[in-house]
């Protein structure tokens, strides 16, 4: 479900029932992690400080609630957890599609079905309040990202196995999960990066062509990546526990664009 709109509550049961029948899961059929050194060296190579990092740019944003986007942009998490929306297509089986490898991150506000904001976030102080376009603000882009890593699970394991990797409390992360059952939960490790010192592209409160519960929206122009949020050193360090956590996981690899 995209960020921007509230996912239908879901019994949780239906994912715990699964994980009680005592069926041992078969291990992922996604390539084995590599070793630390050689994961490390892949990012620092992927990732330099020369022209390709200072030239990157985004076409496309991601709508995501704005506590997740403040949590990637100080470097507190690494991944995302996507289904994808009710504007996106698809039906009930087809999961999130990963548009582009690059894209901006369009803070939204989470208005859940029942309680507060608060109860969604394992640290309620992480919570932010973005923009809103139908109250004829504009939203700024300030947090760009470029994907890493991207797979598939319907394994309920992942629950638990990623409980550090992010701010959502259990309980949200299960609604995900159980929403559209017949469909993936897309886990999207992402490298984070911030407009800072430099303008900031801004979205002008338009509700026909950036409201709704899609998932992505198209930029009027291209915006460029900025700053990474964590050093390739700790982002290499944060990439390699969170592929070590996923070896938990049933899982299969996404690919993108």
């Amino acid at each position: 479900v995209p960020a921007a709109c509230a996912a239908p509550s879901a019994p949780v049961f239906v994912q715990r029932r699964r994980a009680s029948r005592g069926v041992r899961l078969r291990q992922s059929r996604a390539p084995r992690r590599s070793s630390r050194g050689d994961f490390a060296s892949k990012i620092r190579a992927s990732a330099s400080d020369g022209n390709t990092r200072k030239n990157a740019t985004a076409s496309v944003a991601l709508k995501e609630w704005a506590a997740v986007v403040a949590a990637l942009a100080s470097g507190e998490q690494t991944v995302l957890f996507r289904k994808g929306g009710l504007r996106d297509g698809g039906g009930k089986t087809r999961g999130f599609t990963l548009k582009s490898g690059r894209f901006a991150l369009f803070p939204t506000n989470y208005h859940p079905p029942n309680g507060s904001a608060a109860d969604v976030l394992a640290r309620p102080e992480a919570s932010r309040r973005a923009p809103d376009m139908r109250r004829g603000e504009s939203v700024p882009l300030r947090v760009a990202a470029e994907v890493t890593g991207a797979w598939t699970t319907h394994d309920p394991a992942v629950l638990d196995a990623l409980g550090a990797h992010h701010v959502w409390s259990r309980e949200t992360l299960a609604s995900r999960l159980n929403w559209k059952p017949d469909a993936p939960i897309a886990v999207i490790e992402v490298r984070a990066y911030r407009a800072d010192g430099a303008p900031s592209a801004t979205l002008p409160p338009d509700v026909e062509r950036y409201g709704g519960c899609a998932s992505w929206v198209d930029l009027p122009e291209p915006v460029a990546l900025g700053v990474p949020a964590l050093s390739d050193a700790e982002f290499a360090a944060r990439a390699e526990a969170l592929r070590s956590a996923l070896e938990a996981v049933e899982r299969e690899p996404l690919e993108w664009e």
